[in-house]
């Protein structure tokens, strides 16, 4: 376990990662510049930092851990990057500037999110750090998590329920395949590593990664623009479904805590009351408040 307090232990994780992430691309062309583009907006690389943080309460060495790390941030930018395009959401502001395809073009987003996933995939199979045997693991881990049955299908009801009445348990789902897979990527492939997964990380994973969408839901309708980097009340305007446009924000606050309640049960039973990564978890929940 780290010495280092809360806030520079995320501070040095987050360095680590920006570092790293320079040094991928060498702006050879417009594909790798609009790369390094995507990659060196700022953002909160939580996906990264629970890769590191899980890693730190299971005593793996951070070098094993960095290519998973890095992998999820690409992939995290490249469904981002999709996610942007005008055919998706079409979005103009990312992290505080332009989307993709409005700094360079559409054709250009839709080639860097695709080189973007082959990237993230290379990384891993590339670590001399991991046997051959991690590497595969991991890597199919991954496909797994983004691929027709995970993200994309995630992303792929997102628009499908736009012209939809659903339900809270659909939109639950979806929000778990969208975003929650790829959280749950993060917190169990150090656990899978460590070879010691069990239905405790298996309910943090899941419930973490379910509850970061509902707070971001909730950001949307609260937040400005300004806060947030981005164009808010979008889900509104464009009737997509999301748990407190549906339910309202009560039942959503009650379902944030709900998760809450259940994550830290089981990060009690793993006896990390006291580690990093559970005051990280802890602040992933209050982003709101």
């Amino acid at each position: 376990m780290t010495i280092l307090n809360q806030k520079d232990f995320e501070a040095s994780l987050q360095d680590r990662v920006n570092t790293k992430l320079n040094y991928l691309v060498n702006n050879a062309n417009q594909i790798d510049k609009s790369i390094a583009y995507a990659l060196s907006n700022p953002g909160k690389r939580v996906r990264p930092l629970l890769v590191y943080l899980v890693g730190d309460a299971l005593n793996i060495p951070k070098d094993n851990l960095d290519s998973i790390a890095l992998a999820s941030e690409i992939i995290h930018t490249y469904s981002l990057v999709h996610d942007d395009l005008p055919c998706m959401d079409d979005d103009d502001l990312r992290r505080g500037a332009p989307t993709l395809h409005k700094k360079y073009s559409e054709s250009t987003a839709v080639l860097a999110g695709d080189a973007m996933q082959s990237l993230a995939i290379q990384i891993i199979l590339e670590d001399h750090n991991l046997s051959s045997e991690i590497k595969v693991m991991i890597t199919k881990f991954l496909m797994e998590t983004i691929g027709n049955q995970g993200m994309i299908l995630g992303q792929a009801l997102d628009i499908e329920f736009e012209e939809q009445q659903v339900s809270k348990d659909q939109i639950i789902h979806m929000n778990h395949l969208k975003t929650g897979l790829l959280i749950e990527f993060c917190v169990l492939a150090p656990v899978l590593i460590a070879n010691t997964r069990n239905e405790d990380w298996e309910h943090i994973a899941s419930n973490v990664g379910i509850a970061f969408q509902l707070v971001d839901d909730l950001l949307d309708l609260e937040e400005s623009e300004e806060n947030l980097g981005k164009a808010t009340n979008k889900d509104q305007i464009k009737n997509k479904k999301s748990v407190p446009l549906v339910l309202g924000i009560s039942e959503t606050l009650t379902e944030i805590n709900k998760y809450e309640a259940k994550t830290m049960e089981s990060i009690d039973n793993l006896g990390l009351n006291n580690h990093p990564l559970t005051n990280y978890i802890k602040s992933l929940f209050c982003r709101r408040k």
